[in-house]
C-alpha cells in the first residue's frame, strides 16, 4: 500500500460568522483556546432520562471520554397540549444544561423544530400536525408562527447559558431559505453559539450560515425490507462525507478520480450522528457489536473526521403522555419502535448499563484527548490502491492522516456479520516531505486499529510502532497491544525493539505498553421465574403492532440488595411491569434485556412475552435463528453499582 503524503495539506481558511473567544472554526478543524481540537460528542436526550439519573448518566459519558453532550429538543415533550408548555421534571432543559456545565461538559442544542429521533411525529405535537397540514416544515403559516413561538419558549429556558453548538431543524435537504429563516428566529430569540449547524446528508442544500454535520450507521433498521443489507460504505475509507446513497460516490473515487487529493471544503468534516449503536425497529433487529462501532470510528477518523459525534451515546426511555411518544406506522411514519425503550444498543444503555463499546471507545477518546491537537490539522490521504467496489473484500482498507512529515495509519479489516481473513506481510510505503518509510505488517483478521508513522516523541523518532497509541504525558508514551500483532517499534536510528508489557525505556522516552484487556461483564446470579395467569393489558405494549395477543406472563422477584435485573428471553415482543405500570419493553433480538431495579418500590414484577409464531416468519429481519413457540425466560440479578453487560 503506497501513500504519497507530501504536499497534501490545503490552505486553512476561516469562514465568517462562526466561533467565539474560546472555540474557533476554520476550513479544516475546530480550535479550543487557540489550539487544534477534535472534540468527542455524545447524544443523550434529557427528556428520555429520569431527572434523578441525569448526573449518573452524564458522569458515565464524561468517564467514557465524552466532552460535548448533545440533545434533541422534542417539541411534543414540551407542548403536547397546545399553548401549555412544560419545562419541569425530566423536561427541565435549563437544569440539564447547567448540570452538563457543572460536570465540565459542553452542550450542543439540537433545537429542531422537527427532530425525528424515532419520536412520535418526528417530535411534532399532534395538534400541530392537525392544524398545519402542508405548511409543516416551511415558512408558510400557520406553521412558521407556531415554530417561532416554540423556539422563543425554548430560548426563554436556556438564554444566557454557554452553548457549544445549535443545530437548526434536522434532515432538511431542499429548503435552505427555511433553514435560514429558522436560524434568524433563533438568533433574534437571544441564542448564540460558536457553531450553527445542520445535517448535511442527502446532498442537502444549506445556507452558508450553517455548518454541515454528517453521520454513518453500522446498519439501517429503517430500511423498508427484511433482507440483509448491501455492503456498508461506512466501513471504507473515503473522501466522501455523505452517508446514505454514498456507494456510487465511493465507487467513483475508487475507479479513477484523483484519489490522493481531498476536495477543498469551506467547513471541516464534522459528525453528529456516527452510530453508537442502532435502534431496533419491529421489522429489522440488528445486533450491533462493539467492533461494529469501533470500526466506524476508525474509518471516519482515518477519512478526515474532526468532530467525533455519536448518536446515540446514552439511551433512554420515551415518556408517556396523553399518547405514547414513539415513532410508529400508526402515526404515519415508516417504522414501528418500542413504546418505552430507546436503548439504541448504545455504549450507555437505556437503563444505564455499560456495554463493551463504552470501554473500547474510551481508548480512542483518550487518544483524541492527548493527540487531537496533532491529528486535527493532518490531511486524510488515501492509498494508491483502493477497493474496486463496495463488494471488494480482498483489497485492504486503510488511510493516512498526515502533516507531510509523518502521521497515523488507520486500518480497518472488519465488517458486520462476516469475519474478514488476515492480510499477511502487507507492504506499506510512505513518501513524506523529507524522507520515506517502508515496512511490512500483518493485518489481523477482524481488526480495526491505527498506528503512528514517522513521528517524534520526547526527542525519539519512531518510524512505526505496531501498537495503538492511547495517551502521552511528558516523556511517557502509552500504547496498547493490537491482538494478533507483535508490538514492535522501529526507531529513527534503525533499531527495532519488541516491547514488553509495562515500561520500556528507550533513551529519554518511556513507552508503556498496555495489554488489550478482555471485556469482563458483571457476574450475575440467577433468580427463579414463575409462569402466572395473565393480568397485564397488552394494549400499551402492542397496540401499535400488527399482531394478535398471544402473550404469556411470568413473575420474577428480587431482594432489597439487588440493583439490576437481566433477562434472557426468546420471542417477538416483551414488556416488564412493576409498580402497576409498564416499566420497559423490547423487540426481542437475542440481546440481554436490562431493568434498573433501584427506583422501583416493589420487589416483584411481571414479564409479559409475545412469542414468535409461524405468521411472523418472513416479516422481520433477525440476526438470530427464527424460533417460534413459547420459551420460559431466564432472569438474573446483580447488586453491583455499575452493570457491565
Amino acid at each position: 500500500m503506497e501513500f504519497y503524503a507530501a504536499g497534501k495539506s490545503s490552505p486553512v481558511r476561516v469562514p465568517e460568522g462562526f466561533g467565539n473567544e474560546r472555540i474557533g472554526v476554520n476550513s479544516r478543524y475546530l480550535t479550543k483556546d487557540g489550539k487544534p481540537w477534535i472534540p468527542v460528542m455524545g447524544e443523550c436526550h434529557y427528556s428520555r432520562i429520569p431527572r434523578d439519573k441525569w448526573k449518573e448518566t452524564l458522569r458515565k459519558m464524561k468517564d467514557g471520554g465524552i466532552e460535548v453532550a448533545a440533545s434533541y429538543v422534542f417539541w411534543i415533550h414540551h407542548e403536547e397540549e397546545k399553548g401549555k408548555f412544560d419545562f419541569h421534571g425530566n423536561r427541565d432543559i435549563r437544569r440539564f444544561i447547567e448540570l452538563c456545565h457543572e460536570l465540565g461538559l459542553e452542550f450542543c442544542l439540537r433545537i429542531g423544530p422537527w427532530a425525528h429521533g424515532e419520536c412520535r411525529n418526528g417530535g411534532f405535537p399532534d395538534w400541530l400536525c392537525r392544524e398545519c397540514g402542508d405548511s409543516l416544515r416551511s415558512t408558510k403559516e400557520p406553521y412558521f408562527g407556531y415554530a417561532k413561538r416554540y423556539i422563543e419558549a425554548v430560548a426563554d429556558q436556556v438564554r444566557g447559558l454557554d452553548l457549544f453548538g445549535i443545530q437548526i431543524e434536522n434532515e432538511m435537504t431542499h429548503r435552505p431559505e427555511y433553514l435560514e429563516a429558522l436560524r434568524r428566529v433563533v438568533v433574534s430569540a437571544g441564542l448564540t453559539a460558536p457553531l450553527f449547524t445542520a445535517t448535511g446528508w442527502g446532498n442537502a442544500k444549506l445556507p452558508d450560515t450553517l455548518i454541515p454535520m454528517y453521520g454513518g450507521y453500522p446498519e439501517a433498521p429503517w430500511a423498508g425490507h427484511v433482507h440483509e443489507l448491501e455492503p456498508n460504505a461506512n466501513y471504507f475509507f473515503s473522501y466522501v462525507r455523505e452517508d446514505g446513497n454514498i456507494g456510487s460516490d465511493l465507487l467513483s473515487v475508487a475507479e479513477g478520480t484523483r484519489r490522493n487529493e481531498a476536495p477543498e471544503n469551506v467547513f471541516p468534516f464534522l459528525s453528529c450522528e456516527l452510530g453508537g449503536g442502532n435502534q431496533s425497529t419491529y421489522h429489522r433487529r440488528p445486533r450491533i457489536t462493539s467492533k461494529d462501532i469501533e470500526a466506524l470510528a476508525v474509518c471516519k477518523l482515518g477519512s478526515g473526521l474532526n468532530l467525533l459525534g455519536y448518536y446515540m451515546y446514552a439511551g433512554g426511555l420515551n415518556p408517556v403522555g396523553k399518547t405514547t411518544m414513539q415513532e410508529s406506522k400508526a402515526t404515519g411514519y415508516p417504522n414501528d419502535c418500542p413504546v418505552l425503550s430507546y436503548d439504541f444498543q448504545a455504549p450507555v444503555g437505556d437503563m444505564g448499563q455499560l456495554r463493551e463499546s463504552w470501554f473500547r471507545l474510551a481508548q480512542i477518546h483518550r487518544f483524541l484527548r492527548d493527540f487531537g491537537e496533532d491529528l486535527a490539522p493532518m490531511a486524510a490521504v488515501m492509498p494508491e490502491e483502493m477497493p474496486s467496489s463496495l463488494s471488494d473484500e480482498t483489497t485492504l482498507r486503510c488511510a493516512l492522516r498526515t502533516n507531510g512529515e509523518g502521521g497515523f495509519l488507520f486500518v480497518n479489516n472488519h465488517i458486520r456479520l462476516k469475519e474478514l481473513p488476515a492480510h499477511r506481510s502487507v507492504p506499506f510505503a510512505f513518501r513524506f516531505e523529507k524522507d520515506s518509510v517502508a515496512f511490512e505488517m500483518d493485518v489481523p483478521s477482524d481488526s480495526s486499529f491505527f498506528i503512528p508513522v514517522n513521528l517524534t516523541f520526547a526527542g525519539q523518532k519512531i518510524r512505526y510502532a505496531f501498537a495503538q497509541p492511547v495517551s502521552r504525558s511528558g516523556n511517557t508514551l502509552t500504547l496498547e497491544k493490537i491482538p494478533g500483532l507483535d508490538p514492535v517499534v522501529s526507531l529513527g536510528d534503525g533499531r527495532t525493539v519488541l516491547l514488553n508489557e509495562g515500561d520500556n525505556r528507550i533513551a529519554d522516552l518511556n513507552i508503556v505498553l498496555l495489554p488489550r484487556e478482555p471485556y469482563q461483564p458483571t457476574s450475575l446470579t440467577p433468580v427463579a421465574v414463575e409462569k402466572v395467569p395473565a393480568s397485564c393489558s397488552p394494549e400499551v405494549l402492542m397496540g401499535h403492532l400488527p399482531v394478535k395477543d398471544r402473550t404469556v406472563e411470568y413473575a420474577v422477584r428480587w431482594t432489597e440488595g439487588d440493583r439490576w435485573l437481566v433477562i434472557r428471553v426468546k420471542g417477538n415482543v416483551a414488556g416488564f411491569y412493576a409498580d402497576g405500570a409498564l416499566v420497559s419493553d423490547a423487540y426481542l433480538d437475542g440481546l440481554p434485556w436490562v431493568i434498573d431495579l433501584r427506583h422501583l418500590k416493589a420487589r416483584e414484577g411481571i414479564l409479559k412475552i409475545q412469542p414468535l409464531t409461524e405468521e411472523d416468519r418472513g416479516r422481520m429481519y433477525l440476526e438470530i435463528p427464527f424460533e417460534p413457540g413459547i420459551f420460559a425466560p431466564e432472569a438474573f440479578v446483580s447488586g453491583e453499582d455499575i452493570l457491565k453487560i
